[in-house]
């Protein structure tokens, strides 16, 4: 096993945190970060006994800047972020290099019709560039994070976002 690639996510809830039950919270939780932290423990002893390998966990815009009707979500990925640089330099001396994705907005099959809507369409107008991204926006980042060229990036967090960050 050379690389892992987490990639999990569901959307938030669309209620304040005062609506959401225990079982909401710790859903997303388990979807979020535990499931990564489980898929690392997984291959990690593979990677350590061929000389290191490359995870690349896809955590969220949401894990550096918030947005309202969604904590559990914001949390999970801010969870999955500090978990990502806390691998990262547990595991650096088995040369085993991990680093997190934070896309922006990406249109998918979960939220198609959503971006479609009146809402969406408002929250797409006040984009910075007023598009979202498709999955396939993300793949230069993710082979370069996956690539042995990038063997001295180690417990980056990199943004994908078509500028949301930046303003």
């Amino acid at each position: 096993i050379d690389v892992l690639h987490n990639n999990v996510g569901g959307q938030g809830t669309g209620r304040s945190l005062a609506n959401i039950t225990l079982d909401d919270w710790n859903e997303m939780m388990a979807l979020n970060i535990t499931s990564a932290m489980l898929s690392c423990r997984q291959v990690v002893p593979h990677m350590v006994r061929q000389g290191g390998g490359a995870i690349v966990n896809i955590a969220s815009i949401l894990g550096l800047r918030t947005i309202g009707q969604v904590a559990p979500y914001n949390a999970s990925k801010a969870g999955l972020i500090h978990l990502t640089r806390a691998l990262a330099m547990e595991w650096a001396r088995y040369n085993i290099r991990i680093n997190a994705i934070c896309p922006g907005y990406i249109e998918t099959e979960i939220n198609r019709e959503y971006f479609h809507s009146e809402g969406g369409k408002k929250l797409v107008d006040m984009l910075p560039r007023k598009r979202v991204g498709k999955p396939e926006d993300l793949d230069g980042l993710m082979l370069l994070l996956a690539a042995d060229e990038s063997r001295f990036i180690n417990g980056a967090i990199m943004t994908a976002d078509d500028g949301m960050a930046a303003f």
